[in-house]
């Protein structure tokens, strides 16, 4: 029980420390591919060029961030989940491909729902619930 206490206050922690950063880096990250992704489909397809290396600088940020999870066994997730973004978005770069783009948008709002249902805290209840869940209903995380 105190391993899962403190695995519990790190997370706690980390969500605290982490928050605002990872409010930031999500809507950022998905206005960028969702911005790609609008042009990519249009007239204006070299418009949506500066927006995927944008896309790729902020999923570089986000993936530091995530790995600070003290959760170990989620950091070769989290990496091979960025390698595959990396790979795409630099692919997508040279002809951009509206629908490889959608699945990144589908594939971050999925990371940020797990990210905060990890960050939750659900098993020890005199905890300071961290501020990423608890602001749910305000924040932009979700």
């Amino acid at each position: 029980m105190n391993q899962l206490y403190q695995l519990t206050s790190q997370i706690n922690t980390f969500s605290s420390e982490n928050d605002a950063e990872l409010v930031f880096l999500f809507d950022s990250l998905l206005l960028s591919l969702k911005t790609a992704s609008k042009h990519a489909g249009s007239d204006s397809i070299l418009r949506a060029t500066p927006s995927m290396k944008h896309a790729i600088n902020l999923s570089r940020f986000l993936e530091k961030t995530l790995l600070r999870i003290p959760v170990p066994g989620l950091h070769d997730h989290i990496s091979d989940l960025f390698d595959y973004f990396q790979k795409t978005l630099e692919e997508n770069c040279g002809v951009p491909v509206q629908e490889e783009l959608d699945e990144l948008v589908m594939l971050t709002e999925e990371l940020r729902k797990g990210i905060i249902s990890l960050l939750e805290d659900r098993s020890i209840k005199s905890a300071v619930k961290p501020v990423i869940g608890s602001a749910r209903s305000s924040s932009t995380l979700h």
